[in-house]
């Protein structure tokens, strides 16, 4: 039995590392992207690509799609992407100006746009939220950021981070078999611009491994199984 168990355990630790392969992730180009973000997401071993135009066809090479605020923009091809499966992280400019599916988007409409503004402070509403694994908030005043201001979530989605005048911040909705994002921070190409922050890089990151992958939950399955096979053994012993 003990050679039985050590075995499923040398295959569970396979299997955990299976579990942690990358993600292909997909970001919508524009004037104001900047690399800093996928070069990020590349050394935590992501494929990452940028485009301008994107399509259903497109989309399916994914598992994540980063929509910035000025590129190409096709909310029907978003919709059915998530709906499938897909995560989109959103920021919020495409989806305050422009047409969108009220599935995928997770911004109402806004009273301005704040650009390289000094961070005016965050307030934590889902301090536990596993978006918020490992991020360090930054200190109000601490650096710049862009965002727009007024934004707030619709009722359907969970909210974790607010701007310190109640503006959203962060917040996700379950859509279909994916998930939405919202990130009210803007692509820039500053080093001390919002999604070049460390903070919001990790968000990011997590966003991109929030959905077990299939060899996670075999991992998981494994690991209930040894737990049982040892119960059983000890058992066993207990009444021989």
């Amino acid at each position: 039995m003990t050679h039985l168990i050590r075995k499923l355990a040398a295959v569970a630790v396979l299997v955990a590392s299976a579990a942690t392969q990358a993600s292909t992730v997909g970001i919508g180009q524009s004037a104001w992207y900047s690399p800093v973000l996928a070069n990020t997401l590349t050394a935590q071993g992501n494929t990452v690509s940028a485009v301008n135009w994107y399509n259903d066809n497109v989309l399916a090479g994914y598992d994540v799609f980063i929509q910035d605020g000025n590129g190409y923009f096709d909310a029907d091809a978003l919709d059915r992407f998530v709906f499938g499966g897909g995560t989109l992280i959103a920021l919020p400019w495409s989806f305050t100006q422009r047409a969108y599916s009220a599935n995928t988007s997770v911004f109402g409409s806004r009273a301005g746009v704040a650009v390289y503004e000094a961070v005016p402070g965050i307030t934590t509403l889902a301090a536990t939220d596993w978006l918020l694994q490992g991020v360090t908030l930054p200190a109000a005043e601490s650096h710049d950021v862009s965002r727009e201001v007024g934004n707030t979530f619709s009722d359907m989605n969970t909210q974790v981070l607010a701007w310190e005048d109640g503006t959203a911040l962060l917040g996700y909705r379950r859509y279909g078999a994916g998930l939405v994002v919202g990130l009210n921070v803007n692509l820039t190409s500053a080093d001390v611009g919002p999604l070049d922050a460390a903070w919001s890089n990790r968000i990011v990151a997590n966003a991109i491994n929030a959905v077990p992958e299939p060899a996670t939950w075999a991992m998981l399955v494994l690991g209930t199984g040894i737990l049982l096979l040892c119960a059983r053994r000890g058992g066993s012993k207990k009444f021989a």
